[in-house]
C-alpha cells in the first residue's frame, strides 16, 4: 500500500470538521488507494465552554427545573468578563472520484454536500445573574453587560473541487442560509434603583436575524458563496514532517429582504408606569406596539450580507516512529466568544487494522480538554473513525465540554 487518494479523502474529511487533531494517516490501517470512488459520511457534535458546567445546560435540555443551588453553583465558577459557551453540530457527505486529468494522476475529483449549525456567545457575570436571578440583588448598584456578543446560524453548502494525494485540496461551495440571529453589544450597563422604581440602563449595540418569520429546514433566508482550501506541504522533497496551512467556509451570505436589523445608542430611564384614569381602559392596557415606540425596539428591513463562521487552521505531523505519531493543531473560528485554540495529540498504530490516539487541548470557547480519538478499518472497504474532544464529560456533569465526532468511509 502507499498514500493515496483515499487516505487523502478520509483525513480531509474529518479535518474540515473537527474541532481537535485528527489521526494521522497510515498506509497500514487506511483503506487501500486503488478504489476509484470513495465515499465519506461524517457528523460531529461539539459543545464547550470555559467557565459554565455541563450540568446547565443538560438541565436547560432535559426540561428540568432549575434548583437554586445549581444556579448558584454556575455563578460562583463564572469570571466578572469573557465567559463563553459554543457549540457546533455538522454532518458531510462527500464522494471522492478516480483522477481524470491524465499526467496530473495526483489530483481527483470531490463533490460535497454538508449541513452546518454554529453558535457562540461571550457574556458577563452579571449578565447570568440578572438572567438566573433577576435585578433583586443589584439594588443600588449597576450590572456590567459588556462586553458581550451573540451569534447563531444554520446552513447548509453544496460544493465541488479537486484534492490531491498529498492532502492539498480545494472546494468551491454554494450556500444556502437557513437562520441567522446576531448580536453585539459594545457597551451596556443597568442600574436598580435602592427602592426597586428606578431603573436606568445604558445601551451601544446592534441586533441582526433574517427572516423571522420561520426557521424550518424548507425556507430559504440568504444565498451565497464560499471557499475552501488545504496546502499540504514538506520543507524538502524526502522530509517525513508535513505541515498544512487552511481555511473552512470563507464567504459570504445575502440574507433577504425580510430581514431585521436594529442599532443602538441610547440611554433609558425606567420608573413605571403613570395611569391618570383607571376607567379609560385604553390608557391601562400596554400592548406592544406602545413598549417597542417607548423604548425605540423598532427593527429596520432588508437584505443584510455577512461573513460565514470561517475557521483558519495550520498543522503539523511528525513521525516519531516507525507506528507513533505527533500532530499539533492551531485553529480559530471566526465565532464570539471564540478564542484561538492550540491540541497536542500522540497517535500509535496498532496491529493492521487500528490507529489510537490521545490528545490535549486548550482554548476555543474552552480550557483544558482532554480527548481521545481511534480508526478501524473492517475488511478493505470500510474505514469508521470514532473520537471525543472531552472525556471527562462522560463521567461527571462538572465537566466542561461534551463532543462526539463519527466518520465513515467506504471505497469500492
Amino acid at each position: 500500500m502507499r498514500y493515496g487518494p483515499l487516505v487523502a479523502c478520509t483525513f480531509l474529511s474529518i479535518s474540515s470538521l473537527h474541532g481537535q487533531v485528527v489521526l494521522p494517516s497510515d498506509p497500514t490501517v487506511d483503506l487501500n488507494p486503488g478504489f476509484r470512488n470513495a465515499i465519506a459520511v461524517t457528523g460531529l457534535f461539539d459543545h464547550n465552554a470555559n467557565t459554565v458546567y455541563n450540568e446547565l445546560p443538560l438541565a436547560i435540555l432535559r426540561g428540568e427545573f432549575l434548583d437554586r443551588d445549581l444556579r448558584e453553583r454556575s455563578s460562583g465558577a463564572l469570571r466578572a468578563k469573557g465567559n463563553s459557551v459554543g457549540e457546533l453540530i455538522q454532518a458531510r457527505l462527500q464522494w471522492t472520484g478516480a483522477s481524470c486529468w491524465g499526467d496530473r494522476s495526483d489530483w481527483r475529483p470531490l463533490v460535497s454536500i454538508a449541513h452546518h449549525e454554529q453558535s457562540g456567545l461571550s457574556f458577563t457575570a452579571d449578565q447570568f445573574d440578572l438572567a438566573f436571578f433577576g435585578n433583586a440583588a443589584f439594588e443600588g448598584l449597576t450590572a456590567s453587560l459588556s462586553p458581550s456578543g451573540y451569534e447563531q446560524i444554520r446552513y447548509e453548502t453544496v460544493g465541488a473541487g479537486v484534492q490531491h494525494t498529498k492532502g492539498s485540496y480545494l472546494r468551491f461551495d454554494l450556500v444556502r442560509g437557513l437562520s441567522l440571529a446576531a448580536v453585539n453589544v459594545d457597551y451596556a450597563s443597568l442600574y436598580t434603583g435602592e427602592d426597586g422604581q428606578v431603573i436606568r440602563s445604558s445601551l451601544l449595540g446592534d441586533y441582526v436575524a433574517s427572516d423571522t418569520a420561520g426557521y424550518d429546514l424548507s425556507r430559504t433566508n440568504g444565498l451565497g458563496a464560499a471557499i475552501s482550501g488545504r496546502w499540504s506541504f514538506t520543507t524538502r522533497p524526502a522530509e517525513k514532517t508535513r505541515f498544512s496551512i487552511g481555511v473552512e467556509d470563507l464567504g459570504l451570505v445575502a440574507w433577504n429582504e425580510r430581514s431585521v436589523a436594529i442599532s443602538k445608542d441610547t440611554l433609558i430611564r425606567y420608573e413605571g408606569l403613570r395611569v391618570y384614569d383607571l376607567f379609560a381602559l385604553d390608557a391601562v392596557i400596554v400592548n406592544e406596539s406602545t413598549v417597542l415606540d417607548t423604548f425605540g425596539l423598532r427593527y429596520d428591513h432588508g437584505s443584510v450580507t455577512r461573513l460565514l463562521p470561517f475557521r483558519v487552521f495550520a498543522d503539523v505531523v511528525v513521525p516519531v516512529s516507525e507506528d507513533w505519531r505527533l500532530s499539533v493543531l492551531a485553529e480559530h473560528r471566526h465565532l464570539p466568544g471564540y478564542l484561538p485554540q492550540l491540541t497536542a495529540q500522540g497517535s500509535r498504530v496498532i496491529g493492521r487494522r487500528t490507529m489510537l490516539g490521545a490528545a490535549l487541548g486548550y482554548g476555543g470557547f474552552g480550557g483544558l480538554r482532554a480527548g481521545l480519538s481511534m480508526k478501524h478499518r473492517f475488511g478493505e472497504h470500510v474505514l469508521m473513525t470514532l473520537s471525543t474532544p472531552q472525556v471527562p464529560a462522560y463521567f461527571t456533569g462538572r465537566a466542561r465540554g461534551v463532543g462526539l465526532f463519527v466518520g465513515i468511509d467506504y471505497g469500492f
